[in-house]
């Protein structure tokens, strides 16, 4: 299965920390958009801390290729 993470600048989708910044700018900003933002944010950072200490390189791949499909998927859903 091809990586999603092509979609995506490679400056983003190489570096996990970008990949992680640019979440939780995602998450601010649809948490001002429906008032929740404390929750979306902590929610991302549960997520990144719990997986922070992986080494396979296959799972890895496969968070980031999960993260870039939320941030893909918000980019689709603020164009329509």
């Amino acid at each position: 299965m091809p990586s999603l993470q092509k979609a995506l600048p490679p400056e983003l989708a190489d570096n996990a920390l970008r990949l992680y910044r640019e979440c939780l700018r995602r998450a601010k900003f649809i948490g001002s958009q429906q008032h929740n933002t404390g929750l979306l944010v902590s929610m991302v950072r549960q997520q990144f801390k719990k997986n922070m200490h992986e080494t396979d390189p296959e799972k890895i791949q496969k968070m980031k290729d999960d993260a870039a499909r939320g941030l893909i998927n918000h980019i689709i859903y603020e164009s329509e």
